[in-house]
Protein backbone atom coordinates (compact mmCIF):
# COMPACT_ATOMS: atom_id res chain seq x y z
CA UNK A 1 0.00 0.00 0.00
CA UNK A 2 1.39 3.66 -0.53
CA UNK A 3 2.84 5.43 2.17
CA UNK A 4 1.42 8.79 3.13
CA UNK A 5 4.26 10.68 1.26
CA UNK A 6 5.16 8.15 -1.76
CA UNK A 7 3.96 8.77 -4.77
CA UNK A 8 3.50 6.72 -7.31
CA UNK A 9 6.24 6.11 -10.64
CA UNK A 10 5.22 4.64 -13.91
CA UNK A 11 6.41 1.23 -12.40
CA UNK A 12 4.11 0.95 -9.65
CA UNK A 13 1.21 2.00 -11.94
CA UNK A 14 1.88 -0.86 -15.03
CA UNK A 15 2.24 -2.91 -12.20
CA UNK A 16 -1.60 -2.50 -11.19
CA UNK A 17 -2.38 -3.38 -14.62
CA UNK A 18 -0.08 -6.52 -15.08
CA UNK A 19 -1.74 -7.63 -11.78
CA UNK A 20 -4.88 -6.39 -12.84
CA UNK A 21 -5.04 -4.74 -9.33
CA UNK A 22 -8.99 -4.85 -8.00
CA UNK A 23 -10.70 -1.28 -7.93
CA UNK A 24 -11.46 -0.78 -4.90
CA UNK A 25 -12.65 2.06 -1.98
CA UNK A 26 -9.20 2.98 -1.34
CA UNK A 27 -7.41 2.79 -5.01
CA UNK A 28 -9.73 3.59 -8.18
CA UNK A 29 -8.63 2.88 -12.08
CA UNK A 30 -10.22 5.50 -14.46
CA UNK A 31 -10.50 5.90 -18.36
CA UNK A 32 -9.13 8.75 -20.06
CA UNK A 33 -12.65 9.86 -21.04
CA UNK A 34 -13.66 11.08 -17.76
CA UNK A 35 -11.09 13.71 -18.39
CA UNK A 36 -12.81 16.78 -20.96
CA UNK A 37 -12.17 20.02 -20.18
CA UNK A 38 -15.14 22.17 -20.66
CA UNK A 39 -17.61 19.19 -20.87
CA UNK A 40 -20.14 20.55 -17.82
CA UNK A 41 -21.68 16.60 -17.58
CA UNK A 42 -18.16 15.88 -16.96
CA UNK A 43 -16.67 17.98 -15.01
CA UNK A 44 -19.29 17.57 -12.55
CA UNK A 45 -19.16 13.81 -12.18
CA UNK A 46 -15.09 14.49 -11.16
CA UNK A 47 -16.93 16.54 -8.58
CA UNK A 48 -18.95 13.94 -7.08
CA UNK A 49 -16.15 11.17 -7.68
CA UNK A 50 -13.16 12.69 -5.98
CA UNK A 51 -15.70 14.16 -2.83
CA UNK A 52 -16.62 10.84 -2.17
CA UNK A 53 -13.14 9.78 -0.99
CA UNK A 54 -12.90 12.47 1.15
CA UNK A 55 -15.81 11.90 2.84
CA UNK A 56 -15.35 8.61 3.26
CA UNK A 57 -11.72 7.19 3.96
CA UNK A 58 -9.86 8.95 1.49
CA UNK A 59 -7.80 7.17 -1.34
CA UNK A 60 -5.97 7.18 -4.88
CA UNK A 61 -7.26 7.25 -8.77
CA UNK A 62 -5.13 6.73 -11.28
CA UNK A 63 -6.62 8.77 -14.49
CA UNK A 64 -5.11 6.21 -17.81
CA UNK A 65 -6.26 2.94 -17.03
CA UNK A 66 -9.21 1.21 -18.21
CA UNK A 67 -10.96 -1.38 -16.29
CA UNK A 68 -12.58 -4.61 -17.04
CA UNK A 69 -15.08 -6.73 -14.41
CA UNK A 70 -13.70 -4.02 -11.69
CA UNK A 71 -9.98 -4.69 -12.17
CA UNK A 72 -7.19 -2.24 -13.76
CA UNK A 73 -6.78 -3.98 -17.53
CA UNK A 74 -5.18 -1.84 -20.48
CA UNK A 75 -3.01 1.54 -20.33
CA UNK A 76 -4.96 4.07 -21.41
CA UNK A 77 -2.99 7.02 -21.86
CA UNK A 78 -3.95 10.89 -20.95
CA UNK A 79 -2.52 13.64 -23.52
CA UNK A 80 -0.95 16.05 -21.52
CA UNK A 81 -1.06 18.51 -24.26
CA UNK A 82 -5.39 18.31 -23.57
CA UNK A 83 -5.07 17.73 -20.12
CA UNK A 84 -3.19 18.28 -17.44
CA UNK A 85 -2.98 17.98 -13.49
CA UNK A 86 -2.97 21.66 -12.69
CA UNK A 87 -6.41 21.90 -14.77
CA UNK A 88 -7.68 18.99 -12.48
CA UNK A 89 -6.77 20.55 -9.39
CA UNK A 90 -8.21 23.86 -10.13
CA UNK A 91 -11.28 22.56 -11.24
CA UNK A 92 -11.55 20.53 -8.05
CA UNK A 93 -11.01 23.42 -5.97
CA UNK A 94 -13.49 24.98 -7.34
CA UNK A 95 -15.93 22.80 -8.05
CA UNK A 96 -15.66 21.04 -4.08
CA UNK A 97 -17.00 22.84 -1.09
CA UNK A 98 -14.86 22.69 1.37
CA UNK A 99 -11.73 22.48 -0.35
CA UNK A 100 -10.12 18.95 0.30
CA UNK A 101 -6.82 19.79 2.27
CA UNK A 102 -3.37 18.47 0.95
CA UNK A 103 -5.40 17.14 -2.31
CA UNK A 104 -2.34 16.05 -4.28
CA UNK A 105 -2.48 15.84 -8.21
CA UNK A 106 0.48 15.05 -10.12
CA UNK A 107 1.05 13.43 -13.41
CA UNK A 108 3.26 10.58 -14.28
CA UNK A 109 4.71 10.47 -17.82
CA UNK A 110 5.08 7.52 -19.85
CA UNK A 111 8.25 5.77 -21.01
CA UNK A 112 7.64 6.25 -24.37
CA UNK A 113 6.27 9.57 -24.49
CA UNK A 114 6.74 12.22 -22.03
CA UNK A 115 4.00 14.48 -23.41
CA UNK A 116 1.13 11.35 -21.88
CA UNK A 117 0.79 9.31 -19.32
CA UNK A 118 -1.03 9.38 -16.27
CA UNK A 119 -2.45 11.91 -13.61
CA UNK A 120 -2.69 10.29 -10.01
CA UNK A 121 -5.31 11.95 -7.56
CA UNK A 122 -4.42 11.12 -3.87
CA UNK A 123 -6.80 12.20 -1.67
CA UNK A 124 -6.54 12.48 2.03
CA UNK A 125 -9.40 11.15 4.56
CA UNK A 126 -10.54 14.82 5.27
CA UNK A 127 -11.24 16.00 8.71
CA UNK A 128 -13.56 18.74 7.05
CA UNK A 129 -16.22 16.20 6.03
CA UNK A 130 -18.45 16.29 4.84
CA UNK A 131 -17.61 17.64 0.88
CA UNK A 132 -20.26 18.91 -1.41
CA UNK A 133 -19.91 18.07 -5.03
CA UNK A 134 -20.51 20.52 -7.90
CA UNK A 135 -24.32 19.33 -8.10
CA UNK A 136 -24.91 20.18 -4.19
CA UNK A 137 -25.28 16.86 -2.95
CA UNK A 138 -22.77 14.90 -1.03
CA UNK A 139 -21.53 11.65 -1.64
CA UNK A 140 -19.57 8.72 -0.20
CA UNK A 141 -17.71 5.77 -1.17
CA UNK A 142 -19.01 2.04 -0.84
CA UNK A 143 -16.72 -1.04 -1.78
CA UNK A 144 -15.73 0.67 -5.66
CA UNK A 145 -18.50 2.10 -6.11
CA UNK A 146 -19.83 6.27 -5.35
CA UNK A 147 -23.04 6.34 -3.91
CA UNK A 148 -25.18 9.65 -2.56
CA UNK A 149 -24.89 9.89 0.53
CA UNK A 150 -28.22 9.61 2.76
CA UNK A 151 -29.55 13.03 5.00
CA UNK A 152 -28.48 10.60 8.22
CA UNK A 153 -24.86 10.26 7.11
CA UNK A 154 -24.41 13.83 6.34
CA UNK A 155 -25.80 14.96 9.57
CA UNK A 156 -23.29 12.40 11.56
CA UNK A 157 -20.18 13.48 9.55
CA UNK A 158 -21.34 17.87 10.47
CA UNK A 159 -21.43 16.74 13.81
CA UNK A 160 -18.04 14.67 13.51
CA UNK A 161 -16.32 17.68 12.06
CA UNK A 162 -16.41 19.85 15.08
CA UNK A 163 -14.90 17.90 17.64
CA UNK A 164 -10.97 17.48 18.72
CA UNK A 165 -8.76 14.98 18.08
CA UNK A 166 -5.44 14.91 20.12
CA UNK A 167 -2.81 13.06 19.21
CA UNK A 168 0.81 11.88 20.76
CA UNK A 169 3.03 13.40 18.14
CA UNK A 170 6.13 11.61 19.96
CA UNK A 171 9.61 11.78 22.10
CA UNK A 172 12.41 14.17 20.97
CA UNK A 173 15.57 14.32 22.68
CA UNK A 174 16.19 10.69 23.59
CA UNK A 175 20.18 10.54 22.44
CA UNK A 176 21.74 10.70 26.02
CA UNK A 177 24.11 12.77 27.99
CA UNK A 178 26.89 11.18 29.23
CA UNK A 179 29.41 11.51 32.64
CA UNK A 180 32.37 9.46 31.28
CA UNK A 181 36.03 8.59 33.24
CA UNK A 182 38.30 7.00 31.39
CA UNK A 183 35.74 6.76 28.43
CA UNK A 184 33.29 4.52 30.71
CA UNK A 185 29.79 5.86 31.26
CA UNK A 186 29.50 6.48 34.90
CA UNK A 187 25.95 7.91 34.60
CA UNK A 188 23.75 8.34 31.46
CA UNK A 189 20.92 11.46 31.49
CA UNK A 190 18.15 11.97 29.03
CA UNK A 191 16.17 14.58 28.98
CA UNK A 192 13.02 13.51 26.69
CA UNK A 193 10.33 15.75 25.47
CA UNK A 194 7.09 14.97 24.90
CA UNK A 195 4.85 16.52 22.09
CA UNK A 196 1.12 16.29 21.53
CA UNK A 197 -1.52 18.12 18.88
CA UNK A 198 -4.78 18.55 18.03
CA UNK A 199 -5.49 17.43 14.68
CA UNK A 200 -9.17 17.79 14.65
CA UNK A 201 -11.29 20.61 13.83
CA UNK A 202 -12.39 22.04 17.22
CA UNK A 203 -10.37 23.84 20.05
CA UNK A 204 -9.33 21.00 22.94
CA UNK A 205 -10.13 22.91 26.10
CA UNK A 206 -9.43 19.84 28.41
CA UNK A 207 -7.14 16.79 28.69
CA UNK A 208 -4.53 15.17 30.64
CA UNK A 209 -1.59 13.64 30.08
CA UNK A 210 0.08 10.45 32.02
CA UNK A 211 3.69 9.40 31.97
CA UNK A 212 4.69 5.84 33.90
CA UNK A 213 8.15 5.82 34.37
CA UNK A 214 10.12 2.95 36.29
CA UNK A 215 10.71 4.22 39.54
CA UNK A 216 14.63 3.41 39.69
CA UNK A 217 15.30 5.82 36.73
CA UNK A 218 13.09 8.70 38.15
CA UNK A 219 15.56 11.69 39.43
CA UNK A 220 13.55 13.16 42.32
CA UNK A 221 15.77 16.36 41.75
CA UNK A 222 14.42 17.17 38.35
CA UNK A 223 11.31 19.71 39.50
CA UNK A 224 10.11 19.92 36.23
CA UNK A 225 9.24 16.34 36.36
CA UNK A 226 8.62 15.88 40.01
CA UNK A 227 6.38 18.61 40.23
CA UNK A 228 4.00 16.81 38.31
CA UNK A 229 4.23 13.24 40.94
CA UNK A 230 0.73 11.89 41.03
CA UNK A 231 1.22 8.44 42.33
CA UNK A 232 3.24 5.21 42.53
CA UNK A 233 1.69 1.83 40.46
CA UNK A 234 3.67 -0.83 41.24
CA UNK A 235 7.35 -0.48 39.87
CA UNK A 236 6.12 2.94 37.88
CA UNK A 237 6.40 6.54 39.38
CA UNK A 238 3.22 8.05 37.61
CA UNK A 239 3.14 11.73 36.55
CA UNK A 240 0.25 13.41 35.60
CA UNK A 241 -0.18 17.07 33.72
CA UNK A 242 -2.96 18.65 32.59
CA UNK A 243 -3.19 21.37 30.17
CA UNK A 244 -2.04 24.98 31.36
CA UNK A 245 -4.57 26.01 28.52
CA UNK A 246 -6.20 25.07 25.45
CA UNK A 247 -4.88 23.73 22.36
CA UNK A 248 -5.87 24.83 18.87
CA UNK A 249 -6.39 23.34 15.69
CA UNK A 250 -3.06 21.91 14.08
CA UNK A 251 -1.24 23.27 17.12
CA UNK A 252 2.01 20.96 19.11
CA UNK A 253 2.05 21.05 22.47
CA UNK A 254 5.33 20.53 24.58
CA UNK A 255 3.56 19.04 27.18
CA UNK A 256 6.24 17.78 29.53
CA UNK A 257 10.09 17.62 29.79
CA UNK A 258 11.46 14.64 31.68
CA UNK A 259 14.56 12.86 33.38
CA UNK A 260 16.26 9.83 32.92
CA UNK A 261 18.94 8.51 34.84
CA UNK A 262 21.07 5.09 34.22
CA UNK A 263 24.33 3.95 35.64
CA UNK A 264 25.30 0.92 36.14
CA UNK A 265 23.18 -0.24 39.34
CA UNK A 266 19.84 0.36 36.86
CA UNK A 267 21.10 -0.64 33.58
CA UNK A 268 19.69 -4.02 33.50
CA UNK A 269 16.39 -2.34 34.36
CA UNK A 270 16.93 0.18 31.95
CA UNK A 271 17.29 -2.39 29.10
CA UNK A 272 14.10 -4.93 30.09
CA UNK A 273 12.03 -1.28 30.75
CA UNK A 274 9.01 -0.09 29.32
CA UNK A 275 7.51 3.95 29.44
CA UNK A 276 4.16 4.23 29.41
CA UNK A 277 2.18 7.03 28.15
CA UNK A 278 -1.57 8.21 28.39
CA UNK A 279 -3.59 10.98 26.87
CA UNK A 280 -6.69 11.63 28.16
CA UNK A 281 -9.03 13.80 26.49
CA UNK A 282 -12.77 14.64 25.83
CA UNK A 283 -13.24 11.99 23.19
CA UNK A 284 -11.84 9.16 25.31
CA UNK A 285 -8.21 7.50 26.05
CA UNK A 286 -4.83 7.06 24.05
CA UNK A 287 -2.37 4.52 25.41
CA UNK A 288 1.52 4.18 23.86
CA UNK A 289 4.26 2.13 25.25
CA UNK A 290 7.72 2.61 24.55
CA UNK A 291 10.70 0.42 24.87
CA UNK A 292 13.62 1.77 26.61
CA UNK A 293 16.43 0.32 25.32
CA UNK A 294 15.30 1.36 21.96
CA UNK A 295 13.91 4.59 22.80
CA UNK A 296 16.71 6.16 24.38
CA UNK A 297 20.01 5.90 22.69
CA UNK A 298 23.54 7.26 23.03
CA UNK A 299 25.70 7.78 19.50
CA UNK A 300 22.62 6.10 17.90
CA UNK A 301 23.12 2.94 19.86
CA UNK A 302 22.08 0.92 22.97
CA UNK A 303 23.46 1.48 26.25
CA UNK A 304 24.50 -2.15 27.64
CA UNK A 305 26.03 -3.31 30.82
CA UNK A 306 29.86 -3.47 29.91
CA UNK A 307 29.31 0.52 28.60
CA UNK A 308 29.32 1.86 32.50
CA UNK A 309 32.18 1.84 35.15
CA UNK A 310 31.25 -0.91 38.03
CA UNK A 311 30.96 2.11 40.42
CA UNK A 312 28.72 4.52 39.57
CA UNK A 313 28.46 8.03 40.75
CA UNK A 314 24.99 8.95 41.31
CA UNK A 315 25.38 12.74 40.30
CA UNK A 316 21.63 13.23 38.90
Amino acid sequence: MQSETKRYNIDDIIRFITTKTKCGNLVDFCKTGNLIPGNDKKEQWLSCYISAFANSNGGTVIFGIKTERGRAFEIDLVNFKNVSSFWLKTLLENEISPIIENLDVYEVADNNNVESGFIVVKIPKSPHRPHMASDNRFYQRVGNKTEMMQEQRVRELYNLASVSEMEFVGIINTQGVPTLENSRIVNMNFYPKFLVRNAGSSIEKYFKFELWLPSDLHDTSFLPLQNYFNRLEEKFSVFSVPNRQPVFQNEICNILEAKLFVNNENIQSFNKGEMLIKLFYSRGIKEFNYNLQETFTYENKFLSVSDFVKTALYEK
